[in-house]
């Protein structure tokens, strides 16, 4: 019976092809897109060089929403006079003390400006209805 030994050394085949295939992979990189626990996007490239070391670029992106609508529709109001309002997702909405000064400022005028435009329009109607029972 025979027992055939393999070489010690890598037939060269096969060893060139390592080489090459080695030398593709330090130059060709590996996407990666990941999402870490911070809400965060990883977008980048991975370079792995001959020794196996990595040389990784990234990109960092974190999507961030403040709805101040949902914040003083949906939310509570702070001490400081903010609003706050935290959505399914956990992404916090909020309105500043200021802006909510400025909004209560903004919707009285609005509300002021409205209820005289109603008045007049029930002055209108008052003087129509009185000129048809004058006519009639």
């Amino acid at each position: 019976m025979r027992v055939q030994v393999p070489p010690l050394l890598p037939n060269p085949i096969n060893f060139t092809v390592l080489k090459m295939f080695q030398v593709f992979k330090a130059l060709i990189p590996q996407p990666h897109a990941t999402m870490d626990a911070e809400q965060r996007y990883n977008i980048g490239l991975t370079w792995i060089d001959r020794d196996g070391l990595t040389d990784r670029h990234n990109i960092q992106i974190k999507y961030i929403r403040n709805s101040e609508k949902l914040a003083v529709t949906k939310g509570e109001p702070q001490p400081d006079g903010s609003w706050k309002y935290i959505d399914e997702g956990g992404m916090v909405h909020t309105m500043c003390a200021e802006r909510v000064n400025a909004f209560y400022k903004k919707t009285q005028e609005n509300a002021i400006m409205m209820s005289s435009m109603i008045d007049k329009i029930k002055e209108q109607q008052g003087l129509t209805l009185d000129s048809e029972v004058i006519a009639g």
